[in-house]
Parts: C-alpha cells; structure tokens; sequence
C-alpha cells in the first residue's frame, strides 16, 4: 500500500530519468566510505545553498545504478520519501499518520538494499517550518540503526537543530563539501554543454564553457560553483534556441557575447561589446562631464581615466574600478561630479549609491551599513551599504563628507578599498570590484596643495589614505566658471517652464547678475538655486496665478538700469520684437591713460558704507568715472503695463532683497529725447562684469 510513497533515485537512474552528473567523484566515494562503517553510518553532506550537495546525492545513485560501488553496497538503492503526495491522499491526521508509520516500517524492512535520501531536515529534527510527525517515527529508526540514510543540510541550520542533539550526533558523520574549483566546474559544464547541443541542435565550443566559467567566477560573487556556471551556460543556450525559433538569427553556434548579455541581465553590468560609438564617447568623456562640472579639469581627467580602463578591461580585477578622495570646499562640484558619472554610466544621474556620513556619526551605525546580527530587528532587510550593492554591484558609491563618519566606519572600509569587498550581518560577501568608490570632504580645502596631504595624515590614518587610488583636489571657482555654471542652472529652469508651456528667456545681463551674486555670496553653487526660487520663480508663480501669463506670451527677465536685482517681462505676441531697456556693459575702449586690458576676477566685497563703488577695484571705478565723463544720455523709460504683484507679507529673500516689479512694455517703440534728458539725470549704474574684450 504505501510503495506508492517511495521515490527510488537508482531506479531512475537505470530508466535514463536522473541526470546524468560530472565529475564529484571524491565526494561520492567519501559517502560510500561513511555508509561502510559500524558506527556513525549515516554521512550528512553540509555546504551553502549551490554548492552541489544534491548533485552529490544523484550521482551516488547514478554509481549505485551502474554498479560503481564497492561490493557490500551493490544491489542497494537511494530512496526518498514523497511527503506531499501522502499529505494530499489523507483525509485525517490520523490517516496521515497510519501512512507515514507503514513506509518508514517498509525501509526499515527493506534495510539490506534501501537507503534513505533527506535533503530536509524536518525529517530528522524538529525545526518551526517542518512536520512534527515525520522526526517522530524516523528519529528512533535512525538511531538504533534500522534505517541508513544520506542527509544534505546547510551549515546554519545543522548548528541550530542537529549539532544541539547529541542523539543524533552520535550517528550521523558530517563531511563538508567544499566549492569546486574552476577546472573541476568546466568539466561539469564541458558534460552539460553536449546535453545541451543535442537538446537544442546547437554548437557550444570548449571557449564558450570556459568563458562560462570565468565570467561567471568573476561577476556574479553572491553564488557558488558550480550552480552559478551551470545556469549562466543553461540560460545563454536557451536565449539562442529561442531566437532560433522565432527567426531572429540562422546561426546555431553560440558566442561569447550572447553569455555576456545573460551577465548583464543578472548583475546590471554592461557587457556589451565596446563598438566604433561607445568609443568615441569614451574618448570625449571629459568633454561630456565637462559640460555638467565646471572649472575641474583635474577631477574630469582621473575620472575618465578611471572609466576608460574598466571599459577597456585592464583596471586591477582584484580592487573597484576606482576610489577617489574629493577634497574642496562646499559647491565646488563634488558631488556633481559623481552624478554626473553616473549619468554617463547609467544614463540616469541617479542610479548612484550616495551615504552621508553626517548620519553614521555614532558607533552603532556601522550595523546599519552592514545589516544587524542574526536575531535583532531588521536583520532580514539586510544593511543599507551591501544590500544595495549586492543587488546592484555596478554602480556609483558616494560617500558625502567622509570627514563627520566614526572611526569604526573608516576601518571598516580599509577591506573594500583594499579587497573590494565586504562582509554583511548575514555573513554573506557582498562584492565591491565592479564599483567607483568616491568620498568627499572638506579637510584641508583651503590649504595650499603642499600643506594639504600634511593636515589630511593628522585626520585620517594612513593606511586608509594608502588604499586610495588617488586624492583629487576641487579648486575655488573663478568667475567666468560661475557665468557658464549660472547658465547650466538657468537652462533647467527654461526647461521647466517649457514643460508648463511658459516661454523664458534672459539677457546676458541678467546672467551676469546672477554670477555676480553667487561670487559676493560666497557659498558655492549651491547658492543660484536660491537666487532662481527668490528672483524667478517666485514672482512667476505668482503671474501665473493671477493668469497674467499666457501660452503665446515671451517671458523675459532682464537686468534693470536703475534698480538692483532683475525683473520679469511678459511680452505678447507682438511686443516680442522690441528691444527691452537694461543696463549695459561698457564696452567702449578708453582713452584716458586707463589700463583697459583684461582685469582679474573682481574681489567684491559687501559694502558696508554709503558708496556703492568704494570696495570696486581700482580700474572699475575708473571705467564708471569715465563713462559719467561721456555725456552720454540714458534711454527713457517707455511707456508700459504695470502689474501690481501681491507680495507675501513678512517676505524677503536670503539676500535681504524683494522680488522686484515686473513690467509688461507696450508696443510702442522705445525712443530716446536728448533734449528731455540732462546730464545730472543720469543715474550711477550698478557694478557691471567686464566684458574682457
């Protein structure tokens, strides 16, 4: 009655049902060797998940079918018992058991040539996933000897269930199965490569499985050999037999690139082959990062360097693609940059991995960036640094302001800047050789390049500063660097008001104002943005509310003549032609013994006093002395719309300024009247970039 509940692996193995297996051959003779003893006869095969422990089960039975063993073990045969069937064939719990009782009584009777494969623990053991009655019946059968069996676990759960049971201990002998090596898995893949050949009618070469075997060793870290080499050959063949069947190709012989496409698909790293187009683009790489990051030439240059050889394969396979130290004060394009790379390696600036270490100040934080141990909470989520990684391990990681980490933190990356890898709470080794590794900080920014690598050995221990591959310095920005990075941040905002269906744009010397600003204010880059909201968008906003703006209208924003800040102006349809009145940059060369060649950046400074020009460099206030000399009449005001805009009350900007009016000129032309204009009329311009011609 319940035969019908007894798998028989040998009897498959004889009918050509069980796969066939390769090589393992020492591991195999090993459970012969156990089941052969008097004592402890029960071999227990332990090792991870992919390891092969399964497969060392078949093909034992595989040996047992073809009488491969020693003469005491011929005639036997591997069963197992099918759990699920008897489950499904019960109608009661007692039935169940009935059935479960007579099979275990019907290996036991047939213990002279029946051998009991468990690959689940539950059937030995009491674990909180498993059957309660299967240990119930087996266990004494097992320990009195009535019944031989091959168990297969992983390590954990052999510490946590069998190792805390003497009994079973005493008959049951481990034997570690350890991974096998890379020529003992391309034998393996060298049999599964002529199984797969008649299977699917296609041609794998002995490079083809080689490759197998190499790529797959040396991208996809989180598995074992040989389950990782056996699924990467499996899965490319089956990708050729599908296009085969769809018409997609006529060639049946498969290619190194088609395997390198499954690695990609796992892992996300891109193994397509460089063509005659990603070429040049790596050959223009600065000029691509250059577009986003200004004034950093040095960074751009070891950067894209650093892309070049992972592209070209000659980068250290042992380390990341790269570590960096950015050193420079804040908004210089730190982490621009690593955006930036990102963008050119993802397409997507925000397919980066970015940490600020502000918030891993404190001890305990490193269990956050690793996992928590076993037992505590949030141990299945895994850790924030390696479980991002591991699921992703092509990618940009950014350490922001490295220099407000713990200390325990800093050690703990001595090993990934070193070996490029890391292990987490789960004990798992999570790879980092496929990432760009960049950390930022601000210590010694301002120190001249040769003080520099003094301060950062008093801050940062030199074994960490050994394992960077290079220590990039980010400069001050001069000021035409400022205009170009004010243009980059205006445009995204152009583009955010096309996406509204609002048409912007501004004068050069609107753009000039807004460098102007972000150089007096001295923090950084960071500081147009809040010039964009104050000066811009605010006030927009506020237009297009009052449905003051409409679909065909120009936006404009110029630099007033006589008021500080700009101003916007809606132009419709047919005002868009006129010129609008700014303020404008003397070009005009002197003749007045003044030096006019190119000055130096202006060193502003806020006036604390009643003159505007006092703090003004000398060959400024020159170049304003002469143009008040020129009698030169000022352009009237036209005659224009004025929208009283509603401002918010308590409102004021960073910079202490409003927002401005905001005017909407007539079509009437602009005129100028020399007679209606005198000279004492003409107002005292605003500071004025040089135009450096």
């Amino acid at each position: 009655m319940s035969g019908k509940y007894i798998v028989d692996y040998t009897l498959k193995a004889k009918n050509g049902s069980l796969k066939k297996i390769v090589g393992r051959k020492k591991e195999q003779r090993r459970i012969m060797h156990i089941l052969l003893r008097d004592t402890k006869n029960n071999p227990m095969l332990l090792g991870p998940t992919g390891i092969g422990k399964t497969s060392i089960a078949m093909g034992f039975a595989n040996a047992l079918a073809n009488g491969d063993v020693p003469p005491k073990l011929q005639g036997y045969s591997l069963v197992a018992v099918d759990i699920a069937t008897m489950m499904i064939d019960s109608k009661t719990q007692t039935e169940y058991e009935e059935k479960l009782k007579e099979t275990f009584q019907e290996i036991q009777a047939a213990a002279d040539h029946m051998l009991l494969y468990i690959n689940d623990l539950g059937f030995l053991a009491k674990t909180p996933n498993g059957n309660p009655e299967i240990p119930k019946f087996l266990k004494p059968k097992v320990l009195d000897g009535g019944i031989k069996c091959v168990v297969e676990a992983e390590l954990n759960a052999f510490k946590q269930y069998i190792e805390q049971d003497p009994d079973l201990m005493s008959c049951l002998q481990t034997m570690y199965v350890e991974e096998p090596t890379s020529a003992e898995t391309t034998d393996i893949l060298l049999d599964l490569g002529k199984h797969l050949e008649q299977k699917y009618q296609i041609e794998i070469s002995q490079d083809i499985v080689k490759s197998c075997v190499t790529m797959s060793g040396r991208y996809v870290k989180s598995r074992l050999f040989p389950e990782k080499a056996i699924d990467l050959l499996d899965e490319a063949a089956t990708g050729l037999m599908m296009e085969l069947d769809e018409g997609g190709t006529q060639d049946r012989v498969l290619h190194q690139q088609q395997v390198a496409n499954i690695i990609s698909l796992w892992t996300g790293i891109p193994m397509d082959k460089v063509d005659a187009e990603d070429k040049q683009r790596l050959i223009d790489l600065e000029n691509f990062l250059g577009r986003r990051v200004i004034g950093q030439p040095e960074a751009i240059s070891v950067i894209s360097g650093a892309v070049r050889r992972m592209k070209s394969g000659l980068q250290d396979p042992n380390r990341p693609l790269g570590t960096f130290l950015f050193i420079g004060t804040t908004g210089v394009g730190k982490t621009e940059l690593a955006k930036a790379l990102s963008e050119f390696m993802f397409d997507d600036e925000t397919a980066l991995l970015r940490l600020d270490m502000s918030e891993y100040m404190e001890k305990s934080s490193v269990q956050r960036l690793l996992g928590p141990p076993p037992g505590t909470p949030g141990f299945e989520q895994g850790g924030v640094l390696t479980e991002a990684v591991r699921l992703r391990p092509y990618q940009v990681v950014l350490f922001d302001e490295l220099e407000k980490a713990h200390s325990e933190i800093l050690n703990l990356m001595l090993q990934l800047l070193d070996e490029g890898r890391l292990t987490d709470g789960k004990g798992l080794t999570v790879d980092f050789r496929n990432t760009v590794v960049i950390m930022t900080s601000n210590l010694g920014a301002n120190l001249p390049r040769y003080q520099r690598m003094e301060f950062l050995r008093k801050n940062l221990r030199p074994e960490f500063l050994a394992r960077i591959d290079d220590i990039i310095p980010f400069h001050g920005l001069a000021e035409e660097n400022l205009l170009a990075i004010v243009d980059i941040h205006l445009n995204k905002f152009v583009k955010r008001a096309k996406a509204v269906n609002v048409r912007a744009e501004l004068t050069l010397e609107a753009r000039k104002w807004f460098a102007d600003e972000v150089f007096i204010a001295k923090n950084g880059v960071r500081e147009i943005k809040r010039l964009i909201q104050h000066h811009i968008e605010n006030p927009l906003s506020v237009l297009m509310m009052y449905d003051k703006v409409h679909e065909d209208d120009l936006v404009k924003i110029i630099r007033p003549k006589d008021k500080k800040g700009v101003e916007i102006v809606v132009l419709s349809p047919e005002e868009q032609g006129k010129v609008l009145e700014e303020a404008v940059t003397i070009e005009k060369k002197m003749d007045d013994g003044v030096d006019d060649r190119p000055p130096p950046p202006p060193t502003f400074k806020l006036n604390s006093d009643g003159d505007e020009n006092a703090d003004l460099p000398a060959w400024k206030r020159a170049q304003l002395a002469a143009q008040n000399n020129q009698n030169s009449v000022p352009m009237t005001e036209s005659t224009v719309r004025k929208i009283k805009v509603p401002v918010i009350k308590a409102f004021k900007s960073t910079l202490g300024k409003g927002i401005g009016s905001i005017k909407i000129p007539q079509s009437q032309t602009m005129s100028i009247s020399s007679d209606e204009t005198h000279e004492s009329e003409i107002p005292n311009l605003p500071p004025q970039l040089p135009t450096g011609e």
